[in-house]
């Protein structure tokens, strides 16, 4: 089986997480040294960290400062710069709605640890948020900061106090709702199927208030250089995952169509994935299998996995389960937090 490409965090995402703390008047050193952490290593806004550290960091801050909303008020701070280049790209845009496109395009700038896709209705963009299969479980911290630090970056781009139509949470809803309805200024749901935001689809024609075209040609051509470079040993494999946890909600999923998204006949994605010892459907089985232990683990419900992982109903996943690991997933879970009480209880 393929190897899965390593997980890691631009250190820039830190920054924004420092300047909350100082807020805070938090000695920053002292607190990453308690953590056995030296703060040079976490300073270089070009270095990346592993996801591991980043988690780590993350969530004994929040427990430093006790604030189970840190997430949301990390987000509160974010800035362009807190996205490295990516910011920069975004802050040159002409309007949000490029803004959007750019940051979709090159996202993998500060990390591959949250990606995202884009769901058009009438009048309207939802912007589905996920993980890859072999992340390490994660406290709501994650998916409240990649969503405050957006809400606040498009407020920052346009000069205007703009909302959400809507914003929805995977995990179930925590002791108070009050600081996410004053971030998103919208309604929030819980417990829902996917992280989602939705916006309106006219927020996407109003003015970036700084857009430089000609800084917005240099970053994008550093942009350009700089995923390249990241991504020039990537595997045919890599690539057709990619696409798969993107479409991995869909019941239909086939190899068919995930040749047509690279532009590729069946036959020559199959001969690719050949020559790296790979087969098409036993990558699909090791997708679902890693994401249905990892949703186990963090506490989804067996109808949100069966929609997330294309299964047709509950039953069907459950019988699959129970073929994969000889266990039900109720046994599954069960055993998962009786191992690591620690990590589940971060995932309720």
């Amino acid at each position: 089986m393929m190897t899965l490409e390593p997980i890691t965090i631009s250190a820039s995402v830190l920054a924004q997480m420092f300047i909350y703390l100082d807020s805070l008047k938090v000695d920053i050193d002292a607190f990453l040294r308690s953590l056995g952490i030296e703060p040079e290593t976490v300073r270089s806004p070009d270095a990346y960290l592993p996801v591991e550290t980043y988690l780590h960091i993350q969530d004994s801050a929040a427990q430093y400062v006790n604030d189970p909303y840190f997430g949301l008020h990390m987000g509160e701070f974010a800035q362009p710069g807190s996205w490295s280049i990516l910011g920069y790209l975004m802050m040159n845009c002409k309007t949000l709605g490029e803004a959007f496109e750019k940051s979709g395009r090159y996202q993998r700038i500060i990390g591959n640890l949250i990606t995202g896709r884009a769901e058009l209705s009438l009048g309207k963009v939802r912007l589905v948020y996920f993980t890859p299969p072999h992340a390490p479980p994660m406290s709501r911290h994650c998916f409240d900061s990649i969503f405050s630090s957006s809400v606040r970056l498009v407020r920052t781009l346009s000069g205007l106090p703009l909302n959400p139509l809507e914003v929805a949470f995977v995990y179930p809803e925590p002791a108070s709702r009050t600081e996410y309805e004053r971030i998103f200024n919208c309604p929030v749901c819980f417990g829902q199927r996917e992280n989602a935001m939705t916006l309106d689809m006219r927020m996407g024609n109003l003015p970036v208030r700084m857009a430089n075209p000609s800084l917005l040609e240099h970053f994008e051509h550093y942009a350009q250089n700089f995923i390249a470079q990241m991504e020039q040993n990537d595997a045919t494999a890599q690539a057709v995952t990619k696409i798969i946890l993107a479409r991995l909600d869909e019941e239909s999923l086939s190899i068919k169509k995930v040749a047509r998204e690279m532009a590729v006949s069946v036959r020559t994605l199959q001969k690719r994935l050949e020559a790296e010892g790979v087969v098409f459907s036993d990558l699909l089985r090791d997708i679902r299998q890693r994401l249905a232990k990892k949703y186990l683990r963090e506490n989804y419900s067996v109808e949100q996995i069966t929609y997330l992982l294309g299964f047709s109903e509950p039953s069907v996943f459950c019988k699959s389960f129970k073929k994969w690991f000889g266990v039900t997933p109720r046994e599954y879970r069960d055993i998962a937090i009786a191992l690591t009480p620690e990590s589940a209880a971060y995932c309720t």
